[in-house]
């Protein structure tokens, strides 16, 4: 027998599926036309839709694992695991009508939809729920059971199927993406909320407002956004616009400083791209990365330049960005161009081994212990790294500001370019440290073989935490002038066509 367990404010309205929780908009937002600056484009957005009644409804309600056992263990990789001895999980799923997007009438089907699923631990600890994007229900079990902590699961964002400007073409992900892009481009004043991670953040703030109302007797009113790739930059966004998320934990959204992370892209592949980069080439953007209209694109869109406005204060939350060394996108280097610039608490990961879809192994034992260190209030270990050797510039100290358990020195090498991606054949391989009394370990930056060094230090601590140094390539300042040899598949590039500054 199905045991349905609604909040009482739910069943009061659930005949019409609408619930009236608004909330007021700011003064900057209630100008007409255009914000004058860019970065009031999220927060400004999210509050005009707080202002309507929120559409959802309630739609099913089971326990975990043992209802989602068979479909779990016959369709899921091996890598993922449910454990049956651990507290059932009651599961609540819901539909929700995020919003109606089609800025200048420009994108059809306007209504985006959603399955939400909220995952209640027996003994549910805090305030603070995590909201992840896109993930598989074993994570969000997982993650509910090992840190008595209520997960809320969104799916469908981006919003699938959507077609621009009449061109009778159905886009997703990264060509949805890229065409939102293109056509915000062609006249951004007008256009601000076109760019797609305006309605995926504006979708995870509407999903918050579902679960503060359905999470009212557990007093939940925080939250830990997490996803991955363009679900990690809309977690970016999100943290930033929306007071009600206090920590992130984005994957493989290698994005921060966007302008200099494409241009480090085209250099590090000869003055070529990428073949994950062509949604966006197809749509022209590395055409206008030099333009007026791209920076206007990123006043909204990259997380970095909001240091200067009025949100900068929202990038101070607690962060853990986790990365693939051999990401298909993004070369292995680029936190360079970002981390040292982001305030308050941070960590990273580099997943050894990974592409950009190999992260979701790395998924579970990434939020598990944040999630609990968060919880505990727990300071996140800090990993340092500072030049150590005044006759040898390319020597470095690593300081854990923790005792780490596990130290792990990754490396590889590419003899004929600067391409560390895992599809094209790359490997790195790993040799075991031991840290001193001080909590410290020498990183050796010297390399004097052919190509390039791709090098970065990996610390696990006690509680299964792991965080790691950032990658250093060596040598740093030398790009190569050609593209890298292609072998098909995910390990090809697309010719350069403009000069980028």
């Amino acid at each position: 027998m199905k045991v349905l367990r609604l909040s009482l404010f739910s069943l009061a309205l659930l005949s019409n599926g609408l619930f009236a929780q608004t909330l007021p908009v700011a003064a900057a937002c209630n100008s007409q036309g255009p914000q004058a600056d860019g970065s009031q484009v999220l927060s400004c957005y999210r509050q005009q839709l707080a202002q309507q009644p929120l559409d959802y409804w309630f739609v099913d309600n089971k326990q975990a694992p043992r209802e989602y056992r068979y479909l779990l263990n016959s369709v899921l990789p091996a890598h993922y695991h449910i454990d049956p001895s651990k507290p059932p999980v009651q599961v609540n799923t819901y539909k929700l009508n995020s919003q109606s997007w089609s800025p200048a009438g420009l994108v059809t089907p306007q209504k985006w939809t959603h399955d939400v699923s909220i995952y209640i631990p027996k003994d549910v600890k805090g305030t603070t729920a995590v909201l992840a994007i896109d993930m598989t229900p074993d994570v969000m079990i997982d993650i509910a059971q090992s840190t008595n902590t209520i997960v809320v699961s969104l799916d469908n964002i981006p919003s699938v199927g959507l077609i621009y400007d009449n061109d009778k073409t159905p886009r997703i992900e990264d060509d949805s993406i890229g065409r939102s892009f293109e056509l915000f481009m062609d006249n951004p004043d007008q256009r601000q909320t076109l760019p797609l991670h305006v309605p995926m953040s504006a979708a995870i703030s509407q999903t918050i407002r579902l679960a503060q109302l359905e999470l009212k007797p557990w007093h939940v009113d925080k939250f830990i956004v997490t996803g991955a790739s363009k679900r990690g930059w809309a977690s970016w966004l999100a943290g930033i616009s929306d007071p009600s998320v206090v920590a992130i934990v984005p994957f493989v959204a290698d994005i921060l400083n966007t302008k200099d992370i494409i241009k480090h892209m085209y250099k590090t592949y000869g003055g070529n791209w990428p073949i994950a980069f062509k949604p966006y080439y197809d749509h022209k953007v590395d055409l206008d990365v030099d333009k007026p209209a791209f920076d206007k694109l990123m006043k909204i869109e990259d997380p970095l330049q909001y240091r200067d406005s009025s949100e900068a204060s929202r990038l101070a939350i607690p962060k853990y960005i986790v990365n693939a060394s051999g990401d298909d996108f993004f070369p292995a280097d680029d936190s360079h161009y970002y981390y040292d610039q982001l305030p308050g608490e941070k960590s990273m990961r580099v997943a050894p081994n990974s592409d950009h879809m190999g992260i979701e192994k790395f998924m579970q034992s990434s939020l598990v212990p944040f999630v609990n260190r968060y919880q505990d209030h727990v300071a996140l270990p800090t990993v340092t790294v500072a030049k150590s050797d005044a006759n040898n510039p390319q020597q470095r100290l690593v300081t854990f500001s923790e005792k780490p358990v596990k130290v792990v020195q990754w490396t590889a090498v590419n003899t004929d370019s600067r391409d560390f991606r895992y599809n094209c054949g790359i490997r790195y391989t790993s040799e075991p440290l031991t840290a001193t009394e001080a909590n410290t370990v020498n990183l050796s930056l010297d390399y004097s073989g052919a190509g390039w060094q791709a090098r970065f230090i990996e610390a696990t601590f006690a509680d299964g935490y792991v965080a790691t140094t950032q990658v250093y390539i060596t040598p740093d300042a030398k790009y190569p002038v050609t593209a890298p040899a292609s072998k098909g598949g995910s390990c090809q590039t697309l010719p350069g066509r403009a000069q980028i500054n």
